[in-house]
């Protein structure tokens, strides 16, 4: 099993609750298990990476054969983590020991460049390159993670992207800014993400109910501009539950979790 250096802790420990100071709490990422169960070793989420990964390919071949002119060299928009890099084990570890995200631990297991190809990832990326369609990422992993992320995607096979094609994060987490930028040089012609703010600033740090109404009006673009991989793990769609305030106790995230739950009544 993979272990960060920092985790010495048993994994005979359970995964609901932990001993802590002669007090027993609940496992602060323990919710998370069937989420991570679920990308793990469902071939339903590797199914829903290759179709996402499939119409790619195909809006490719629509819309680099044709004869629309082109002002500036195409590009493809992807994220990283869940879109290209696959980082279950990072949260796995995390259940198993008890432990609540951290940077410490998000930086070390990034250091480790271990993450695995989320499924299709690969074969899309080669495929837009063997077009001439230049592959950018964009990512909110920091700065300084930037030669780990770099050195992890190119050992899995990728090995066709320039270091300057990678825009990270410096301070804020809007890809908005980020995105105009690369707009500048390219046209971009399809953005991959997990995350909704991987295509537009608008469903950043805004409610659940504001966040479906914006789905609705991007609707067209689905599988047309906007390829959306799955991710149950971890999102702004967790975040707009907690009012995008992580830094609450887990009892109280958990009380969220459950008053959001939308149930039907069962009689005695």
């Amino acid at each position: 099993m993979l272990m960060f250096s920092l985790i010495g802790i048993s994994s005979s420990c359970n995964q609901q609750e932990v001993k802590k100071d002669n007090e027993t709490t609940k496992n602060p990422s323990g919710y998370s298990t069937g989420a991570v169960l679920w990308q793990q070793h469902s071939a339903e989420y590797e199914a829903m990476c290759y179709q996402a990964y499939n119409i790619g390919e195909r809006r490719l071949d629509e819309l680099v054969d044709t004869s629309k002119f082109y002002e500036k060299p195409l590009a493809v928009v992807m994220d990283i983590d869940e879109t290209v890099l696959d980082n279950s084990s990072y949260n796995a570890t995390l259940i198993k020991n008890a432990l609540k995200y951290s940077k410490k631990t998000w930086l070390e297991w990034t250091a480790m460049q271990s993450a695995d190809l989320v499924p299709g990832a690969l074969e899309f990326i080669q495929y837009a390159r063997s077009k001439n369609v230049e592959v950018v990422f964009i990512s909110n992993r920091m700065e300084a993670e930037l030669d780990d992320t770099y050195q992890n995607i190119i050992d899995l096979g990728v090995d066709t992207i320039s270091k300057s094609n990678f825009y990270l994060k410096s301070s804020t987490s809007s890809k908005d800014e980020r995105r105009a930028k690369v707009s500048d040089k390219y046209d971009v012609i399809l953005l991959f993400g997990d995350n909704l703010g991987d295509f537009n600033g608008v469903f950043d740090d805004t409610t659940v109910i504001e966040r479906k109404k914006h789905v609705k009006n991007f609707r067209p673009l689905f599988g047309d501009k906007l390829i959306i991989l799955p991710n149950p793990m971890y999102g702004e769609w967790e975040g707009a539950l907690y009012n995008h305030d992580f830094s609450t106790s887990s009892d109280f995230k958990d009380s969220l979790r459950m008053n959001a739950l939308n149930i039907f009544s069962i009689e005695d």
